[in-house]
C-alpha cells in the first residue's frame, strides 16, 4: 500500500470532502486497511482565480512549500483538491520526482470510459479555471469539448462558490440551487463539478436527467486505485 501526500486548504471543507470520499471508496475491512494520508492542509495558500485575474500573489511558491513538507513524510503519491490550482501542475511536476495525481486527467479518464456521447457539456468552476483554460486544455487534446455557460450563470456559479467558502452554507446552498435549475433550462446533458467547493453543495439539488461528474469523487476514485490497489 502506498502512502498519498494530499496539498490541502484550498479550501478546508473541499480537503475533508476528498479525504472522506478516499475513506469510502477504500475496501478496508478494519482501519489498518486503509490507505495512509499525509494532509498539508495549508489555507494561506493565496487565492488562485485572484491570481489567475491579475489581482492577487502567486500561489506557487506555496505550493512548492506544501510539496517540501510533503515529500519528507515520505509519501509515494501527490495530489491536491482544487481544480483551479492545477494551472500550476507542469511546473508542479517539474519539481518533484514523486507522481502527481491530475484531479483533471482523473475525470477525463471517467468521462471517456464512459463512452457516452454528451451534446453539450458544461464545466462548474471558477474563473479562474476559466482563465487558465485547465479543463479545456486537457479535454481538447482528446476531443472532448466544453461549452462555457452565459456571464450571468457563470457569475452565480462564483457566488455560490465563495459563500460557501466564507462559512455561509445555507445561502451558497440556496444561490446554487437557483443556478442550477437555469443551467438545466440551458439544455445542457452533462455537467463537470470543476471546482472542489461544488460537490459540497451537489447533494442538496434535486435529481436530474444530467449527467454529473464528481472531479473530486473521481479523484479519490484515482487515489484509491493508485495507492490501495497499485
Amino acid at each position: 500500500m502506498k502512502r498519498l501526500g494530499i496539498i490541502g486548504g484550498m479550501g478546508p471543507e473541499a480537503t475533508s470532502d476528498l479525504f472522506l470520499k478516499i475513506i469510502r471508496h477504500t475496501p478496508a475491512k478494519k482501519d489498518q486497511e486503509h490507505i495512509p494520508i499525509i494532509i498539508d492542509n495549508y489555507p494561506q495558500i493565496p487565492d488562485r482565480t485572484a491570481f489567475l485575474k491579475g489581482l492577487g500573489e502567486s500561489p506557487l511558491p506555496y505550493l512548492l512549500e506544501s510539496i517540501r513538507r510533503l515529500e519528507k513524510c515520505n509519501v509515494d503519491y501527490l495530489c491536491m483538491p482544487c481544480n483551479t490550482a492545477h494551472y500550476f501542475l507542469d511546473e508542479l511536476r517539474k519539481t518533484t520526482k514523486i507522481p502527481f495525481i491530475s484531479i483533471v486527467e482523473s475525470t477525463l479518464e471517467s468521462l471517456v470510459k464512459s463512452k457516452k456521447s454528451y451534446n453539450k457539456i458544461g464545466l462548474m468552476a471558477t474563473d479562474g479555471t476559466f482563465i487558465g483554460k485547465i479543463y479545456h486544455r486537457v479535454f481538447e487534446k482528446e476531443g472532448v469539448n466544453i461549452v462555457n455557460f452565459n456571464t450571468s450563470i457563470q457569475q452565480a456559479i462564483m457566488d455560490s462558490i465563495y459563500t460557501l467558502k466564507c462559512g455561509k452554507k445555507d445561502e451558497a446552498v440556496k444561490l446554487f440551487i437557483e443556478v442550477f435549475s437555469k443551467i438545466i433550462d440551458e439544455g445542457y446533458d452533462c455537467l463537470i463539478a470543476g471546482c472542489t467547493e461544488i460537490p459540497i453543495l451537489l447533494p442538496y439539488i434535486e435529481k436530474s436527467s444530467i449527467d454529473i461528474y464528481d472531479a473530486t469523487e473521481l479523484l479519490a476514485l484515482k487515489a484509491v486505485e493508485l495507492c490501495y490497489r497499485g
